[in-house]
């Protein structure tokens, strides 16, 4: 087809050069359709991201997403220090959305691992991560929540720096504050997280352990009324490498696992929630169900030298109403602290918290809401650590060891496990990994008991 003569645009008037040129453009696109669009060059298959998660002693999980739904992904395996020969290699066809996981067994305690993911035996992404050990283990685990959808703060590779064997990230993934029932949305959300050159790092070097808060879940203070419930809790299915989910294949994504004799706990507080309003004796962070498994987790448990609770929202603050904290649901909160309190474990628990933008330390002053507990009574240990790249701010308190409000902030829980005795030290860290000053404290453990070191 050859287009008919134009005359030059310089001779026409600005309309008539307007509608020239745009039947030209028709004329070319007319071509280009003729020709099967082979003037368009293809965009080739690629590896949109990858982390891992799911850890234990001999397991964890590799979860990435593609760009071709149903394409055959690869994973390749091997020991980082390259002791033991050889290369394990999986593969998987992605889903329709061009998610697959691949959980892997069989593995070596304390054993730091590398993995390939690939597409078509090119594009490909690697990462590392770490298996826990068996008995008394010493670790790091960093902790923290709270960033702007794709943030490229430095403090994620201070995080990284600090060499921790999990990340546990305590909500506020992304600020997208989705409120309707749209999967697409959530995929782009992860999507931008773990697309972005800092976080991506992170990710990719560093296994996750992750539960929402509000604007990751839904919208702002969002509870279980919120449209988009059913769908965050399918993509974080879909997309987040986790431990076995208490409530199985629906539901709510609280999980519970161990890092060397330290049980952690990780409890979901907005899949249940209900209003902050109405009537005290129904409301409620956690549910019913979810209730009684925390507590059925922490009798378990009451036989470990140190128990870690991750619980997102603040729980130390004054009895009221219509606020998102734990002083909203007192009732609540007395019943879960007096279960506490009767299993001896008030001086074996740490909380870790994220949502307010700070990093605060309680060592037990504030803390103990248990039945009875008199005026001097010393509860658990209570830590927050956030904002990762958000405006600062505070809620609840008071806290023995003082608030920090700064951009960019991350705590370290560091476990010296020598058998007899165990030692954990809590700090708080800025953007670059330096420590607070003052908001550091430290548990030693011996014979059941954890005493507090000033």
């Amino acid at each position: 087809m050859v287009p008919r003569y134009a005359p030059p645009m310089s001779r026409l008037t600005p309309g008539a050069a307007l509608r020239a040129g745009a039947a030209a453009l028709v004329l070319c696109l007319t071509c280009w359709a003729a020709l099967g669009g082979q003037a368009q060059t293809s965009q080739p298959a690629a590896v949109k991201w990858a982390w891992s998660g799911g850890v234990t002693a001999r397991s964890a999980i590799v979860t990435a997403r593609v760009t071709r739904p149903g394409a055959t992904v690869h994973l390749s395996v091997t020991r980082a220090d390259r002791a033991a020969a050889g290369v394990r290699t999986l593969q998987a066809a992605a889903d329709g959305d061009g998610a697959v996981s691949f959980p892997l067994g069989g593995l070596d305690p304390a054993t730091p691992y590398e993995y390939r993911v690939s597409l078509d035996g090119a594009a490909s992404l690697t990462g590392t991560f770490r298996t826990f050990g068996e008995g008394p283990w010493s670790f790091r685990l960093a902790f923290s929540a709270c960033a702007d959808t794709g943030s490229q703060s430095p403090v994620f590779d201070a995080i990284r720096a600090a060499d921790p064997a999990l990340f546990l990230h305590l909500g506020d993934f992304h600020y997208e504050d989705i409120s309707r029932s749209d999967p697409a949305a959530y995929r782009r959300a992860y999507d931008a997280v773990l697309g972005s050159p800092a976080q991506g790092r992170l990710y990719r070097s560093v296994p996750i352990a992750y539960t929402w808060d509000d604007h990751d879940f839904g919208a702002n203070n969002a509870n279980s009324t919120s449209r988009s419930r059913p769908v965050a809790q399918a993509a974080y299915r879909q997309l987040v490498p986790h431990y076995p989910l208490a409530d199985g294949e629906a539901g709510g994504i609280h999980q519970a696992f161990d890092m060397g004799r330290v049980r952690v706990i990780v409890t979901d507080s907005r899949s249940y929630r209900t209003s902050s309003r109405g009537d005290r004796q129904a409301r409620t962070i956690l549910g019913a169900r979810q209730r009684q498994w925390l507590k059925d987790e922490l009798t378990a448990a009451a036989g470990a030298p140190l128990v870690v609770w991750a619980n997102s929202v603040p729980w130390i603050a004054g009895a009221t109403s219509g606020r998102d904290h734990w002083g909203s649901y007192a009732l609540e909160r007395e019943e879960i602290a007096t279960h506490i309190a009767s299993l001896g474990l008030g001086r074996r628990l740490i909380m870790l918290s994220g949502d307010a933008h700070m990093v605060a330390l309680d060592d037990g002053t504030n803390s103990n809401y248990a039945t009875g507990a008199g005026r001097d009574a010393p509860g658990f240990v209570v830590a927050h650590a956030a904002p990762l790249d958000r405006q600062p701010s505070s809620k609840g308190g008071p806290y023995s060891h003082g608030i920090s409000r700064q951009r960019g902030q991350f705590g370290l829980l560091e476990v010296t496990d020598a058998g007899r005795t165990l030692r954990a030290e809590v700090s708080g860290r800025d953007r670059r990994g330096a420590p607070i000053r003052g908001v550091q404290l430290a548990l030693v453990c011996e014979q059941g008991r954890c005493d507090v070191q000033r």
